[in-house]
């Protein structure tokens, strides 16, 4: 095995422990990374995608005390996930988060990818995949949408 294989290798044991030892935490966390991976695709700035995915978590009642995890676990997620790997990203969160939790993973999600309270096609059709990789039903996901669109 060359040496390029093993390291392959050893990057996906890595990726694979930790999206099976997601804490609810790092699940959200993870799906707004990959809400910016997303956006990369047009426009994204990792710098400003960091800083709003931090204020999203800092403003949060799960990250009450817990504001010194937000970032490593970020930096963690922003460099290991490719515009790819959303979805197993994304279906791997959705396995750890209850259903309230799903609300706010999809929340975090559309504010990421409408920071100019803006739905565009490109943007509605992400979510549309968000919504039901966390199964988010199509009322709860159009009052959300709707709310961060009128914020």
């Amino acid at each position: 095995m060359g040496l390029v294989e093993k390291n392959l290798k050893e990057m996906e044991a890595y990726e694979k422990d930790l999206i099976e030892d997601l804490t609810i935490n790092d699940a959200l966390i993870l799906v707004a990374v990959c809400a910016t991976k997303e956006e990369a695709v047009g426009e994204g700035d990792e710098s400003v995608d960091a800083k709003r995915i931090t204020a999203l978590a800092q403003d949060h009642p799960l990250f009450l005390n817990l504001s010194d995890s937000i970032k490593p676990s970020l930096n963690k997620f922003m460099n290991m996930i490719r515009t790819e790997d959303t979805v197993k990203y994304v279906t791997s969160a959705a396995k750890v988060l209850k259903p309230e939790h799903k609300e706010t993973a999809f929340t975090w999600a559309a504010k990421i990818l409408m920071p100019d309270g803006v739905l565009t096609e490109t943007r509605k059709n992400i979510l549309d995949k968000y919504s039901m990789l966390l199964n988010i039903d199509m009322k709860t996901a159009k009052r959300i949408l709707v709310q961060i669109s009128e914020a």
